[in-house]
């Protein structure tokens, strides 16, 4: 490879697999690792004791402080034995009432009931791998968008589902990034990423459609600058910024306006 007029040679390059299908790149490893236990056999004993320690300061049934939001309390739980997360909400009781930051989560036998909404031990009995990377609530309440990798390379597929029964709504979006936000309760903001792997361009997609007949909103042909995303705290604007080591532009989305498309905030 030569950059900046410097060549070097990589001889370990033959490793790269995106395809993660190269049988001698799999074998490769899989020798590697074989080589790695036959290794460290002595130390397995030790290995568990270690293991079982730090396991044993694990507070494994645990949740997340609950975010009040609209007439729920949302927050993710994990459960004793099990290694990945439920996300659930709970009703708040006079949820018209003003919010207070001394505001607590009811629990116990009279407590307004737990719905769990996505059970991640469940999705994950079908996969080796598993790892949702975005979970996010409709303004509405109404639905939810998710960001699901099964493979471990950090490319998502995105589904929308009823926030009661689970039912999906439309087709997943595949191949994106979990940069993912809501605009409106109709449409979706997500990014992807160009054969580098770098966030290049910004979607929108209205619920219903077909992938294919998304509309781009901003591609950043740079290479030196990737895009993120975030939502506004009041969900009537979202922020698409592209940036590089050392420096940032941002743009905005009226949610109310997405007609408009893109406007430049900071140039």
């Amino acid at each position: 490879m030569e950059l900046f007029g410097d060549v070097r040679v990589d001889n370990y390059y033959w490793l790269r697999d995106d395809s993660r299908k190269n049988p001698k790149v799999i074998s490769y490893l899989q020798q590697e690792n074989a080589y790695t236990e036959a290794m460290m056999s002595g130390n397995k004993k030790f290995e568990d004791e270690i293991y079982a320690e730090i396991r044993g300061r694990i507070k494994e049934d645990d949740m997340s402080a609950p975010l009040r939001k609209g007439p729920y309390y949302y927050y993710s739980r994990t459960l004793e034995g099990k290694e990945y997360v439920q996300y659930c909400r709970r009703p708040i009781p006079n949820h018209d009432a003003p919010s207070s930051v001394h505001d607590t989560m009811p629990t116990g036998p009279d407590a307004p009931p737990e719905h769990v909404i996505l059970d991640e031990n469940v999705k994950a009995q079908e996969h080796g791998f598993y790892r949702i990377g975005a979970f996010k609530v409709s303004p509405n309440h109404k639905m939810v968008a998710y960001a699901e990798d099964t493979k471990g390379d950090e490319i998502y597929t995105v589904y929308v589902i009823d926030a009661e029964t689970q039912a999906p709504i439309g087709k997943p979006l595949v191949g994106v990034t979990s940069n993912l936000e809501w605009a409106g309760n109709d449409a979706l903001v997500y990014i992807t990423m160009d054969e580098i792997l770098r966030p290049d361009k910004a979607w929108l997609h209205k619920l219903g459609a077909d992938q294919s007949n998304d509309s781009c909103l901003y591609h950043e042909k740079d290479d030196m600058f990737s895009l993120g995303l975030e939502a506004s705290e009041s969900e009537k604007f979202l922020f698409i910024a592209s940036e590089s080591k050392i420096t940032r532009f941002v743009f905005y989305l009226e949610v109310s306006k997405l007609e408009e498309g893109l406007k430049v905030l900071t140039p």
